[in-house]
């Protein structure tokens, strides 16, 4: 007699779960920017991920979780990297290790492609806020009804289903909602998921050929979907920051900033921008306050 696996997982996924974690702090990881269907509730993270919708937990190293198996928790929170090495990797200098002490436990998600996609053409000259209402109305439009302990909500559009301009417009899309259609009619999906084993260069220039992906488009999808810890996106935050710290607040390029990036935290730099990131905007949040970090003056 042979044993279905799959009806385990099923089973798997319909009760609650728990597991112990090390080195893997939930809230710096989802709070960081890097993803946007997110919802908390009291302690409860609900958490959309293309067709899954899920809650998790953390109670100090360990993780509960109800939605999915634990595979796809292991997968999409990047639980099997050795995030001590990675840390110790990028730890360069005093600014990056003051932001590992205290965001010790972000982890770059693994998310699907064409989500992080669209997701990160909708953040082009927006804030979290108003890319999360995109997001959300362009679920509702153009998704399928999911629903979690009572809790209603909608799965992230499949490719090709987003093919309704003017329920794009409506989505509140402004000048991106003729890129996210164009992507919707336009995006080879196989493609889109094996730039994975693509060169970190071939695969940005890929992504790059999409109407509405630049660089920092690009350095998202490769950095939080597909793998590419050495992609560094570049934003008004961190480029602020990093021209502070690194460039005696001397001007650079963008691209300038990515290569010193690459060269100074190596394949990691991309986890070097995330913790950086977070310990500048929560923590200092003025150029002011980054200016006396810069110079040794800031307050514990």
């Amino acid at each position: 007699m042979c044993f279905n696996y799959s009806i385990l997982k099923d089973i798997r996924r319909l009760i609650m779960s728990k597991m112990k974690v090390k080195d893997f702090n939930l809230e710096y990881t989802l709070e960081c920017g890097q993803i946007f269907r997110i919802n908390r509730k009291n302690n409860w993270y609900y958490i959309n991920a293309r067709d899954k919708f899920f809650k998790i937990c953390q109670v100090k190293n360990e993780i509960e979780f109800h939605g999915v198996d634990e595979e796809f928790i292991i997968h999409f929170f990047s639980l099997d990297e050795n995030l001590s090495k990675i840390l110790k990797e990028i730890n360069k200098d005093e600014y990056i290790k003051k932001s590992i002490d205290k965001y010790r436990g972000l982890r770059i998600l693994r998310q699907d492609p064409w989500e992080c996609l669209i997701s990160f053409i909708c953040s082009t000259a927006s804030n979290i806020p108003r890319i999360k209402s995109k997001l959300k109305a362009l679920s509702e439009s153009f998704g399928k009804k999911v629903s979690l302990d009572g809790v209603g909500n909608y799965a992230f559009p499949e490719p090709g289903n987003i093919n309704n301009y003017n329920k794009i417009v409506n989505a509140k899309t402004g000048f991106r909602a003729k890129y996210i259609f164009e992507a919707n009619n336009s995006v080879n999906i196989k493609k889109l998921n094996s730039l994975s084993v693509h060169s970190y260069e071939s695969a940005k220039n890929e992504l790059k050929k999409i109407n509405g992906v630049g660089d920092k488009v690009a350095d998202c999808v490769l950095l939080f979907s597909l793998g590419f810890h050495q992609a560094l996106p570049v934003d008004t935050w961190i480029k602020k920051t990093i021209q502070l710290l690194y460039f005696d607040n001397s001007t650079v390029s963008n691209e300038k900033i990515r290569a010193f990036g690459l060269d100074y935290f190596g394949t990691y730099a991309g986890y070097a921008q995330q913790y950086l990131f977070m310990f500048s905007r929560n923590d200092l949040g003025t150029s002011d306050k980054l200016q006396l970090w810069k110079n040794g003056m800031l307050e514990e």
